[in-house]
């Protein structure tokens, strides 16, 4: 009989970063309401294999009913693509494509 091995994931590879929320529970969300940082709230942040963290994630809606994916790197911007998948076809923003706006 052979000893199951666990199971070894992404995270633990490597090849994807880890989410966290930046506020885990309700609990936590009350108290960044409170302090006037609403703004904050729904905020993922990723980490790599060395549980330093590569970049922060949210998304809004605007008042003309888009959806905005902000993305706020916490290293190298160069280090950052963004990558797009749509149902036919896939779009790429390279950091050297990228423009301020």
């Amino acid at each position: 009989m052979t000893q199951s091995q666990p199971e070894i994931s992404p995270y633990d590879t490597g090849a994807r970063c880890e989410p966290k929320l930046w506020q885990p529970n309700n609990e936590a969300v009350a108290e960044v309401m409170r302090s006037g940082e609403a703004g904050d709230i729904g905020n993922v942040y990723f980490t790599n294999g060395e549980n330093s963290t590569v970049v922060t994630v949210h998304v809004s809606r605007s008042d003309d009913g888009m959806y905005t994916v902000h993305l706020m790197p916490m290293c190298d911007g160069d280090q950052i693509r963004v990558e797009l998948h749509r149902e036919k076809d896939l779009a790429v923003i390279e950091p050297s494509t990228s423009r301020p706006v």
